[in-house]
């Protein structure tokens, strides 16, 4: 009964729910009867040159002609004539898979389609490689003869071999459909700081008493709707997911069943469009959720209430020191100092030192329990990254090359790379480098440069430092000469400048280390005014993330952690965590 079943939700349009009439196949082969397409088209897609399928909101192209110019899909029909010339009634479909499969077989072997359009008693027994059309022997002896074609027996062999191939990468793609996201742990990320600054909310409500009441009520109202927006993003990601997943079985299902049981003309006649379905869903990504920062807004008030309600906002805007230690740097002439911090996906912390001696450069590892793990040199480093499968890529001035270590240290490949400065690494992979040349370089992770920017004209500026991609793999250049970030698309457009010379709002004495967090906004040292500046993707200034009243004092590098802790490296070798 359960193969019956199968067979019987085969020959049914998801649509209507009855048996399937002349059912058309859409790019993402999913079939409808052709009366519901139309409907679905008329009343929603009307005089538009594409229309989403009902199913699974994939887009396929309307033909010129309208629905009725679309592939019929003729699998379907002969399937559903062999069930249903074994049963007639709907409730005594028991219908056996296999039975059926190898009975539309039979019976496909009698149809029209399997037979010449031009020759209409022969049957289809080529391919021609040039017209990329099936053919008769007839056919291939009067208007194909000077054609490579090929039979139909081993071009359909060649056909299924193809998609089988690509059928697996796509099982193996569904079952690691999102495989780094756990929704239920960011879910419980964001209840715990909302239990958090709800609780800073009430208390600050206790202190103040009545004169606090109205606004904090507010507050818990835009935190409501801040921790709201946040679970809709993550039920969006959600079900994107559970759709990516179940257009991927669906195709797969539809694929497996038309390469086991269709005919050999079904196959090569399906084939194109098979393949094009699998390669869209290989390329089926989608984006992390980008989770909101939980802060608050005063908003408008009078004077009075704005100066009380400033120091509760002083409160919930606080950075809570959760951790840190000291990291041993060599007092000795030329001394040492923390020059950037950056983090494994496995919890580890990397300190960079550098010094004015370049072959004093090294790396120290520590533990996310925050114990020191180890010490190792590199000759000549400037800059340092984790790539996304985990290794670490080094720039090294001495050996003027990028150098790939694994996470022990053991050289994997180096490449070269014209005074090489910082780097980073954006989504793709691709391993990002400043230059004392004042270029910036872009590679592949074999080393092939892919792009390199400002040209020569238009680099105005004399020094860059660090260099950080942002959410959208925007390029972000620290320049201490000017006192300046400098920001790019990722094809090496300039954006903005943001910065100044001075201790004011948006304005360094020193900048250093760049760190781009989850939801666009931008952290960024400002070394000797003892402060991290926050500013959005944009470049707009927001607030000071952290002072000197905090204890801030000389911060060179600042990154994040995967579970959203903030660490904070300072010139004289204090990490302090947030």
């Amino acid at each position: 009964m359960a193969m019956a079943s199968k067979v019987t939700d085969f020959i049914s349009c998801p649509v209507c729910l009855e048996h399937f009439e002349n059912p058309k196949i859409l790019d993402c082969l999913h079939s409808f009867c052709e009366h519901c397409l139309q409907e679905v088209v008329d009343k929603n897609f009307r005089n538009l040159p594409t229309f989403l399928c009902p199913e699974c909101r994939a887009p396929t192209r309307l033909p010129a002609g309208g629905v009725c110019e679309l592939k019929s899909n003729f699998f379907i029909n002969r399937l559903k004539a062999t069930v249903l010339s074994k049963d007639t009634s709907k409730e005594d479909a028991d219908v056996e898979f296999e039975d059926a499969k190898s009975r539309a077989l039979k019976f496909s072997k009698q149809s029209e389609i399997d037979h010449c359009t031009k020759h209409l008693t022969n049957g289809l027994a080529w391919y021609c490689e040039e017209c990329k059309d099936l053919i008769c022997t007839s056919c291939k002896k009067e208007s194909h003869i000077d054609h490579d074609c090929s039979s139909l027996d081993v071009v359909t062999a060649k056909v299924k071999q193809e998609i089988y191939g690509e059928l697996h990468q796509l099982r193996v793609k569904s079952e690691q459909l999102y495989p780094d996201l756990n929704i239920e742990k960011e879910r419980w990320i964001i209840k715990k700081h909302e239990a958090s600054v709800a609780s800073q909310i009430s208390d600050a409500q206790n202190r103040m008493q009545r004169m606090v009441n109205e606004w904090s009520d507010g507050c818990r109202n835009e935190l409501k709707a801040m921790c709201a927006s946040a679970e809709k993003q993550l039920t969006a990601i959600e079900d994107l997911r559970a759709m990516g997943k179940a257009s991927m079985e669906s195709a797969c299902r539809f694929t497996e069943r038309l390469l086991s049981s269709g005919s050999k003309v079904e196959v090569v006649r399906l084939a194109s469009q098979c393949k094009t379905r699998i390669g869209n869903l290989l390329s089926f990504d989608a984006p992390l959720p980008v989770l909101p920062v939980l802060e608050t807004d005063l908003g408008t008030m009078d004077v009075a209430v704005k100066s009380a309600m400033s120091l509760i906002s002083d409160e919930l805007h606080k950075m809570r020191r959760t951790g840190g230690f000291q990291v041993t740097l060599d007092q000795a002439e030329p001394r040492e100092w923390v020059d950037a911090v950056s983090t494994h996906p496995n919890g580890d912390i990397y300190v960079r030192t550098l010094s004015t001696d370049v072959k004093k450069g090294r790396v120290i590892t520590f533990g996310s329990a925050e114990e020191k793990k180890g010490d190792f040199k590199v000759d000549g480093i400037v800059g340092m990254t984790t790539m996304p499968d985990g290794n670490i890529a080094v720039t090294s001035w001495t050996r003027k090359a990028v150098v790939i270590y694994t996470p022990s240290w053991q050289e994997i490949r180096a490449f070269g790379c014209i005074k090489p400065g910082d780097i980073t690494v954006n989504s793709k992979g691709h391993i990002i480098v400043i230059c004392s040349d004042q270029m910036v370089r872009v590679f592949s992770q074999e080393g092939v440069q892919l792009l390199a920017f400002p040209s020569k004209s238009e680099a105005e500026y004399e020094y860059s430092l660090h260099v950080a991609t942002g959410q959208h793999d925007e390029i972000y250049v620290s320049d201490p000469n000017d006192d300046c970030l400098r920001a790019y698309s990722p094809s090496g457009k300039f954006m903005y400048q943001y910065g100044t010379e001075g201790d004011g709002d948006g304005q360094f004495t020193d900048i250093r280390q760049v760190c781009c967090l989850p939801n666009g906004n931008i952290a960024i040292a400002d070394r000797e005014n003892h402060r991290l500046h926050l500013l959005t993707a944009a470049g707009q200034f927001k607030r000071f993330l952290l002072t000197h009243e905090n204890g801030l004092s000389n911060p060179a590098a600042v990154t994040l952690t995967a579970d959203r802790h903030l660490i904070v490296g300072e010139c004289d070798g204090a990490i302090k965590i947030y």
